[in-house]
């Protein structure tokens, strides 16, 4: 899914191409990700309204148009964005096309899901906090709210290992799997490490990795200007790297399970604090090795 230094990006490419004009035509393939909280019908309450402000939220894209609606955009795992010149592919839309909307004088913008998880909500403004997740969302890594106070009490009361805290969008807003293992990497703290169990300069460290990653993520991105349903990953340091080496000491990298997901990180730079099932630092290579347990 695009994680937050890619919605930087994608904000970006939006406001510039889409921001200021007037919706033309809009259709969706599978209306079930297609949420209406209105009592209109599709497509008509969104024909003629001119979309006024694109902005990102958390894990979330908000589109406000006119006459207080929004469209909020929640991607998920497989969901990404396209702009296009009308008519340009010439093709039936796929079944996972989430929603496409025609502007006047063009372009199209197309949100494309093709696992289908992702959900598209148009809603009344008054109504936005409704929408589920968006109206919990914990606090915006980029705003001047996330400060070393406000971060320290968002951890301050966690039990659970410390990449999920990292990935729980109630508490930070928000933080996928790959930037996840970067921001770790970056405060060298394995990920299986208990919030609880972090002393104040490991919590010190982790607050100060988190907006340096970021930063540096969404400079490298729009350094490349790729378009925006293109990921752009492989300048990242440990995520998608398990079996090769460490590019700051040369340990293999590792891959290892933890909650619902893979986290891969470095058992140099990023040493275990209690005993794990597999002690990483005494493995050989990774392809004599199974990336599972620990």
């Amino acid at each position: 899914m695009p994680e937050l230094p890619d919605l930087v990006h994608i904000e970006d490419r939006l406001r510039a191409e889409i921001a200021g004009k007037q919706i033309a035509a809009a259709r969706t393939g599978d209306p079930t990700v297609l949420r209406l909280m209105t009592p209109e019908p599709f497509p008509g309450l969104l024909v003629g309204r001119r979309l006024e402000t694109v902005a990102r939220r958390g894990h979330f894209m908000r589109f406000g148009l006119d006459g207080g609606l929004v469209i909020v955009v929640n991607a998920m795992l497989a969901g990404r964005y396209k702009l296009l010149p009308v008519g340009a592919d010439g093709k039936k839309d796929p079944r996972a096309m989430g929603l496409a909307l025609v502007f006047e004088g063009g372009p199209e913008l197309h949100y494309v899901d093709d696992k289908r998880m992702g959900k598209v909500y148009v809603a009344r403004a008054v109504d936005e906090a409704k929408i589920p997740v968006y109206g919990k969302l914990g606090l915006d890594l980029m705003s001047p709210a996330f400060t070393r106070e406000a971060f320290g009490k968002a951890i301050a009361r966690r039990r659970d290992q410390v990449r999920a805290f990292l990935m729980d969008k109630g508490a930070l807003a928000s933080i996928g799997n790959a930037y996840a293992d970067e921001i770790l990497f970056a405060a060298g703290l394995h990920p299986k490490t208990f919030c609880n169990k972090l002393p104040p300069e490991a919590v010190d460290a982790l607050y100060v990795a988190i907006p340096r990653v970021l930063a540096d993520a969404i400079a490298e991105i729009r350094r490349r200007d790729e378009p925006i349903e293109i990921k752009v990953r492989d300048f990242l340091k440990v995520r998608g790297r398990d079996g090769k080496p460490c590019l700051t000491c040369g340990t293999t990298i590792r891959a290892v399970r933890v909650g619902d997901g893979d986290a891969c990180f470095c058992p140099s730079c990023q040493p275990e604090t209690r005993k794990l099932f597999v002690n990483w630092s005494q493995l050989g290579p990774a392809k004599d090795r199974s990336p599972s347990g620990g």
